[in-house]
């Protein structure tokens, strides 16, 4: 292989995602026609991940992967009985957004089939739509995130701005008491601010083994939700403080 392909290769293994801007002030001396040329060159040969912007490293794309479906697998049960209190809240011909996640995808599976209008930014939600017979089903575009199986970025916000929602079921990172509900970018932080002025109703959803499990960077509060739906063994502390802050607990 050509050696400079080759140590396009170690880069982008090394750092797991590059931009294209990375690779251009690493090879200044390429013109960018033989970067992007390079770069297809190596994603047919599956030595990298081609994507918006940039490469993945095939083992970094695998990690997150199997990240992403040990993560479905944990607190199954309660995300079961998550996503029966959630269906109880809907009535026909609501409109409603349905995230990411596992938990967001339990409420998907779970769903009666009724007419209803469903926005989703999550690929495994929307495939979990797919024996809805009578709901019209809207998926948002945007750059595929390949740990969280959802679409991110600038369009999927502005694919929200002229919706008018009745709930938005929207998971979390964790919530301390001290801080409120957490969020590991600043796109799913946007993402909940952007749903709270969208829906007449924010609802998060989340197992009760998320109270006070993370420190997160960006944190939404508390008295800005509408309803939490956990499982049945959330800590009677973390529910009497959402109840202080006028959220509905169920």
């Amino acid at each position: 292989m050509e050696g400079r392909r080759q140590e396009m290769i170690d880069l982008v293994n090394r750092e797991g995602e590059v931009s294209f801007n990375q690779l251009k002030e690493h090879f200044p001396d390429v013109s960018e026609v033989t970067l992007r040329k390079d770069l297809r060159i190596l994603d047919a040969g599956q030595h990298l991940i081609r994507i918006y912007g940039g490469a993945k490293s095939i083992r970094s794309t695998y990690t997150n992967m199997t990240s992403y479906y040990m993560r479905n697998t944990q607190h199954m049960e309660e995300k079961q009985q998550i996503a029966r209190k959630a269906v109880k809240l809907l009535k026909p011909y609501d409109s409603l957004y349905l995230a990411a996640g596992s938990t967001c995808c339990a409420i998907a599976q779970n769903l009666p089939d009724i007419p209803l209008r469903i926005i989703t930014d999550g690929l495994e939600t929307a495939l979990a739509l797919s024996k809805q017979k009578k709901a019209e089903i809207l998926i948002l575009g945007g750059e595929m995130n390949l740990e969280t199986m959802q679409m991110t970025g600038a369009r999927v916000l502005s694919e929200l701005e002229p919706l008018r929602l009745d709930y938005a079921f929207n998971g979390t990172l964790g919530y301390s008491l001290e801080y409120g509900f957490g969020y590991q970018s600043v796109h799913a932080f946007m993402l909940t601010r952007q749903l709270k002025k969208r829906a007449a109703k924010l609802v998060i959803v989340m197992d009760s083994s998320k109270v006070e499990s993370v420190r997160a960077m960006y944190n939404f509060a508390a008295k800005e939700v509408d309803i939490l739906i956990s499982d049945d063994n959330l800590k009677q502390e973390a529910a009497k403080s959402l109840t202080r802050q006028h959220v509905m607990v169920l």
